[in-house]
């Protein structure tokens, strides 16, 4: 017999993970947290939910053993390339040069470290990038969850985690463990310290501009809006002059904040404290700020003149070409041409070279995506059409196709929130833009057909079992 809540505890569950952690969720989310509470309960002995409730008290014991059961959070050493890319090209370079001869140790904060891994390969990145010995280096790794710290304290690890960890770094970084396992090696510890401490309700671990780059990565998806803009005025006042703010591929401060600018580091997207972002991608060249290539990273095909690289890379914004400024949206509507002509090929390589000439725009990656889906390609299609939603949150159609790829690659409780956030955004959008990806469907049909397709997808990956991004309130 399957689990249920009434509305009346349903509202109460809701409503102390919210104010306890920060959590939101969604009706399509009931049955699974029905199920955990009853698990809960049994373990307990409870009786009924407010009991248990009210039991919960102080942090650690029961209250972790609920935080971690509805947080199930699955996470990788050197998770998202692009972005490691980005770190030990671009990013860390340009803080190794900036904070030469300063006192105070470069520090890095890893918000929300789950059990440890993300923590470990910044330190890994840093050793790579300054050596063993100077300048002096840490990180910080934070996590709400007792237990998920435990794990990161042992610093052993097994299965798909090692995944993405390249030969030459296990053999340098890590050592033989118990089986199959690999344990971090002790230079790697040495750098980072675990500590305890909830994102939402306790006050930062640092002084103000005491943090050089902070990562938290997919960790503001679990959070309302206006906790997720406390939380960045937090990480504001804790990062240093022009810090660095790292988030996941799926979260924005759009809307939120304007005390960062968006930076395109190679095929991945960097935050800096700083002058306001500028909000759309024409506003974004009007301000500034210019595709910068990472040493090593593939160059993409540029259609007009380069903006030359300096000999070491940086991050200062560096004016736009006029050449680039002009390019880029001549060959967005040749892309727009080629894919409404069925020469989907053409579509994507046009739009593909529209992105190297405006990184910053929006329609090129959506038309880029479409693009690639429409060939089948739909894993290389992701990658365009997330950050088509990075860079305009409100664009319903790249919320339509980015659903349609996950469902289409089995990534059902992604594809769901897919879903969703078309629903939402789709009413916004024009007719014309509409009939130009979707042969004229009226947007209320395409609406009801979004909000049936979130349906499924949910349900579909209720029925494959709770897996999530990333951790939760840390």
């Amino acid at each position: 017999m399957r689990a249920t809540l009434q509305d009346e505890d349903y509202d109460l569950l809701r409503d102390y993970l919210a104010s306890t952690a920060g959590l939101v969720f969604a009706e399509h989310r009931r049955d699974t947290l029905a199920a955990i509470v009853a698990d809960r309960l049994a373990a307990t002995g409870m009786a009924d939910l407010r009991a248990y409730v009210a039991s919960l008290g102080e942090p650690g014991g029961e209250r972790e053993r609920l935080l971690d059961a509805v947080t199930v959070q699955e996470t990788q050493f050197f998770r998202n390339l692009p972005q490691m890319d980005a770190l030990r090209s671009t990013v860390l370079p340009e803080l190794a040069r900036r904070t030469a001869g300063r006192r105070r140790p470069l520090t890095v904060w890893s918000a929300g470290c789950s059990t440890g891994e993300e923590a470990y390969t910044l330190a890994m990145l840093l050793i790579e990038t300054y050596g063993r010995t100077s300048p002096p280096v840490r990180v910080i790794g934070t996590d709400v969850s007792a237990s998920a710290l435990r794990t990161a304290q042992h610093a052993t690890y097994s299965g798909r985690t090692l995944a993405a960890v390249p030969p030459t770094t296990r053999e340098r970084f890590f050592r033989p463990g118990p089986g199959r396992a690999l344990v971090v090696g002790d230079d790697v510890r040495a750098l980072v310290e675990l500590r305890a401490h909830n994102l939402v309700t306790d006050p930062p671990p640092f002084g103000p501009g005491e943090v050089d780059l902070l990562v938290c990565r997919n960790v503001t998806i679990y959070f309302s809006r206006p906790t997720t803009r406390r939380l960045i005025g937090r990480f504001h006042d804790a990062l240093g002059e022009d810090g660095y703010l790292l988030l996941g591929h799926s979260e924005t401060l759009w809307q939120l904040s304007d005390a960062f600018t968006l930076l395109p580091v190679g095929d991945a997207f960097i935050y800096r404290k700083g002058a306001a972002a500028a909000r759309t991608p024409r506003q974004a060249a009007a301000a500034g700020i210019a595709l910068v290539t990472p040493r090593g990273a593939r160059r993409r095909p540029r259609p007009a003149r380069a903006v030359p690289r300096p000999a070491t890379a940086s991050l200062a914004p560096a004016p736009v070409s006029p050449h680039r400024a002009v390019a880029a949206p001549g060959l967005l509507d040749a892309a727009r041409r080629a894919l409404s002509a069925g020469d989907y090929a053409d579509a994507a390589r046009l739009a593909q070279a529209a992105c190297a000439g405006e990184p910053l725009l929006a329609e090129a990656y959506v038309v880029l995506g479409h693009a690639l889906s429409t060939m089948a390609l739909d894993e290389a299609a992701l990658d365009a059409l997330r950050k088509a939603v990075y860079l305009e949150p409100g664009h319903g159609i790249a919320h339509f196709l980015l659903g349609g790829a996950l469902a289409r690659l089995g990534q059902h409780s992604l594809a769901a929130v897919s879903y969703r956030a078309a629903a939402a955004t789709l009413p916004g959008t024009r007719p014309a833009t509409v009939e130009a990806y979707l042969g004229g469907r009226a947007v209320a049909d395409l609406v009801e057909v979004c909000e049936r397709l979130a349906r499924s997808s949910a349900e579909l990956s209720a029925a494959e079992g709770p897996v999530s991004r990333g951790r939760s309130a840390s």
